[in-house]
């Protein structure tokens, strides 16, 4: 039988599932985002737990078809990340670097495009051609499908909403370095950060 993991990169913690080749879970687990030293340890860290799950399965690389991972930021079509607030990345080849660290092919796309495939596929959306996500956790994504196909847009940012600006009288940065951002307001960060203030 041949699996594959599915990672979802998250400003505070990456979750990561074993799946069967036909999308059934097999076990999934977390572990903590570490985005000190601009997010150098991230991948690293993911490559360490994908290793270590492989080695308690008693699996071979060979029954691993490959990784998704979905990404928290505009991601183009070669798996590069330019710039991703809520992980402190700059720059960043994720496929290039999942792939040396792994020896696995890697498959990169935005977190909220990736989660509105997956419910298409096997949730929500299923059957649905045409389709809106809104993601909702330390930042805020959307993905949107049309005729079954997803829109990326220019560098990767089709449905990129949570930075959208929506208060243009805000004094607090957002983590992307503008103001008034949707995000700051309805992430779980922002929310937090609302009810401090008040």
């Amino acid at each position: 039988m041949n699996y594959c993991f599915g990672v979802d990169i998250g400003g505070t913690t990456v979750k990561i599932g074993l799946f069967e080749e036909t999308g059934t879970i097999v076990e999934k687990w977390e572990i903590p985002t570490n985005t000190l030293a601009d997010g150098e340890a991230i991948l690293p860290d993911i490559a360490f737990s994908l290793k270590t799950k492989i080695e308690e399965r008693k699996l071979s690389e060979e029954d691993i078809l490959g990784i998704g991972v979905g990404v928290p930021a505009p991601v183009t079509a070669e798996g590069i990340v330019n710039g991703s607030a809520n992980l402190g990345w700059k720059y960043k080849e994720v496929k290039k670097e999942m792939e040396e660290l792994t020896g696995l092919k890697a498959y990169i796309g935005n977190d909220a495009n990736v989660a509105a495939l997956g419910e298409m596929w096997k949730g929500g959306g299923a059957g649905e051609k045409n389709m809106i996500m809104v993601t909702l956790g330390t930042g805020v994504g959307g993905g949107v499908i049309i005729d079954g196909k997803m829109l990326v847009g220019n560098n990767g940012a089709g449905g990129e909403i949570g930075h959208i600006c929506v208060n243009y009288e805000e004094n607090d940065r957002c983590g992307c370095g503008n103001k008034g951002c949707l995000e700051q307001y309805a992430s779980a960060t922002g929310i937090v950060r609302l009810a401090e203030q008040n």
